[in-house]
């Protein structure tokens, strides 16, 4: 791939993640599949970066989640490891890309209609569980589980610093996870040579919480999900006319 355009694509996928706290595997997994990486190369170049946006978002704001970090640890954790295994032993008859399109479809269309789905917050965290172990079920499987990790974290709480946080909690366990299991099954096949990218999103992460400072609790909802669902729409079109 041309230098200039991965590192352009890398910037705005940084920049969104520092705002919003998905953006790099959300858009990132799609858009370098459709560009020629295969998906075990396709998290190996984006998980360093993740982990180090989502470690940033993390340590820089406080909040109380003590029970829901329980239960998301309990059970998202244990069947994120379960299907990472799967994919990583079933990737030869796996098609990545059409999974990974059409979970980000659904997620964004729960997303921005989520009213629609769930009546209500207490219907959603009155099975808080199973949604858990179907976003750990989603991320291992395809990497995707960043939309449905959003919808949740709104769901438990409005506010955008709050639920930023828990999103940086979830992606940052999940993603040091996902790498230890693909270093420990997938190291000799894996591409290392771009790593330095890392340094990225030090670089950009600050100058961006300007933006999300003077981003308001329902705009930042919406707009990861809009782009979201323009986005997974296309790649889904790109997908059937390859094949």
């Amino acid at each position: 791939m041309d230098f200039f355009l991965e590192t352009l694509i890398l910037l705005v996928l940084i920049i969104i993640q520092s705002i919003f706290g998905i953006g790099l595997l959300l858009f990132g997994t799609p858009t370098f599949l459709i560009l020629g990486y295969d998906f075990f190369n396709t998290l190996n170049f984006l998980l360093p970066i993740s982990i180090t946006v989502s470690l940033l978002q993390f340590i820089s704001f406080k909040s109380k989640f003590k029970k829901i970090i329980f239960n998301f640890n309990f059970y998202c954790l244990p069947f994120l490891v379960l299907f990472l295994i799967i994919a990583l032993n079933f990737k030869e008859i796996l098609n990545f890309k059409l999974y990974v399109t059409i979970i980000l479809i659904i997620s964004s269309i729960l997303a921005l209609k989520k009213n629609n789905f769930f009546l209500e917050e207490k219907t959603i965290l009155k099975y808080k569980k199973v949604v858990l172990v179907f976003i750990g079920l989603v991320h291992g499987l395809t990497n995707m589980g960043g939309g449905f990790l959003s919808i949740f974290s709104s769901l438990i709480n409005n506010n955008k610093k709050h639920a930023r946080h828990f999103i940086s909690y979830g992606y940052l366990t999940m993603g040091v996870i996902q790498y230890f299991i693909l270093l420990f099954f997938e190291y000799k096949s894996l591409d290392f040579t771009k790593i330095y990218y890392v340094f990225l999103a030090f670089l950009l992460y600050f100058p961006a919480q300007e933006i999300f400072k003077k981003i308001n609790n329902i705009l930042f909802r919406k707009v990861i999900s809009i782009i979201a669902l323009f986005y997974g729409l296309i790649i889904l079109a790109t997908n059937f006319y390859i094949y």
